[in-house]
């Protein structure tokens, strides 16, 4: 049997009788806010419609986890992997994702405003359409999908861009101080720091002329 307790005050939140760890199942409908999930193997673990507000899964293995229609805000994951996990719509607002392994994550749709994602590792992770207003510091972001994010206000210091796509993104008032931006491809669609060059505007006579005459 596996009981999920509370992070401070170990009261039980939930208990899975037939289960040695939670390693592959799905977890439906639980209210485990404060839950302690420090060290533990979740890989592949399924979270459908929960609220994991407050948890803590310091240091844990998530790698291949998916989290549907669920609420995490204010959760710690600092050091946890999280290798091909799948957060996509998900509410994590406030949480500390630093020191993280994410390689190849999901956050599409995610709401990711206030979060800490300092030396995290986010190789090759797809955020699109994600809210971002966090702390990236510098976290690698190398070969990441970005498009169409919210980044504004963003704090980019030092963060390592290389390859990745920021078409469409919102960079207002986003911090790229020391960033490596090469081979990234910026909002407009373009190579970083390529300009589009606009076409000259053609008079009202170079327009209709040749109807007039």
């Amino acid at each position: 049997m596996v009981e999920i307790k509370h992070k401070s005050s170990g009261k039980v939140l939930a208990r899975m009788k037939k289960a040695d760890s939670l390693a592959g199942k799905t977890i439906t409908n639980a209210s485990l806010s404060g839950a302690d999930f420090q060290g533990q193997n979740l890989e592949g673990v399924v979270f459908k419609s929960c609220n994991l507000t407050d948890a803590d899964f310091s240091n844990a293995n998530l790698d291949r986890a998916k989290v549907q229609n669920s609420v995490m805000k204010r959760a710690t994951f600092c050091g946890a992997s999280m290798r091909a996990a799948d957060f996509s719509d998900a509410v994590l607002e406030v949480s500390d994702f630093s020191e993280v392994s994410a390689v190849g994550c999901r956050f599409r749709h995610s709401k990711l405003n206030g979060c800490n994602f300092s030396h995290a590792d986010l190789s090759e992770c797809d955020f699109s359409f994600a809210e971002m207003r966090a702390n990236f510091q510098r976290a690698n972001l190398s070969k990441t999908n970005l498009y169409g994010t919210d980044l504004s206000t963003a704090n980019f210091v030092y963060a390592n861009f290389e390859s990745a796509n920021m078409t469409e993104a919102n960079i207002l008032k986003a911090d790229f101080t020391y960033a490596k931006l090469q081979g990234c491809i910026g909002t407009n669609g373009r190579p970083w720091g390529t300009a589009v060059k606009r076409q000259a505007k053609k008079k009202w006579w170079q327009v209709f002329g040749k109807a007039a005459l």
